[in-house]
């Protein structure tokens, strides 16, 4: 459908009232999100790999899928998918590092990588969407 409001070139449209409300909720949510992870840090830290309930791993996909445009947008750079590659090269070496230490798949030292990215990447997306709401920008 043709939009037909015509703004200055280079310009966005300002946010609606609705989006402006989904923009706050999704903010919200994130940032309950961040908060929760702060009680229950040592679900991914202490359990056992397969252990640690599934709803838990679908957070770490969706945040994990988001972690490079974080990067992209926030540091201002054109590096792709190259934090995500990285940071599973981190999370590798960690549970590399568990194998040889403790014999384990998991363990702290392949925890704590993707909390951080999870409060990382939950944190940022959640005040930028938060602060989008209440200016009515875009993004």
């Amino acid at each position: 459908m043709l939009d037909f409001n015509f703004v200055e070139k280079g310009t966005f449209a300002r946010l609606t009232p609705q989006k402006r409300i989904l923009r706050f909720l999704i903010g919200g949510l994130l940032i309950a999100y961040f908060v929760w992870q702060l009680t229950v840090y040592e679900t991914l830290l202490t359990t056992d790999f397969l252990l640690i309930p599934w709803a838990k791993w679908i957070g770490v996909a969706i945040l994990f899928y988001f972690f490079s445009d974080v990067f992209n947008i926030g540091f201002n750079r054109r590096w792709g998918r190259w934090p995500q590659y990285g940071f599973l090269i981190l999370v590798a070496a960690a549970i590399g590092f568990n194998l040889l230490r403790t014999g384990t798949f998991w363990g702290p030292a392949a925890g704590w990588p993707v909390y951080l990215m999870q409060q990382f990447t939950a944190g940022m997306l959640g005040g930028a969407h938060i602060i989008a709401a209440v200016l009515a920008i875009p993004g």
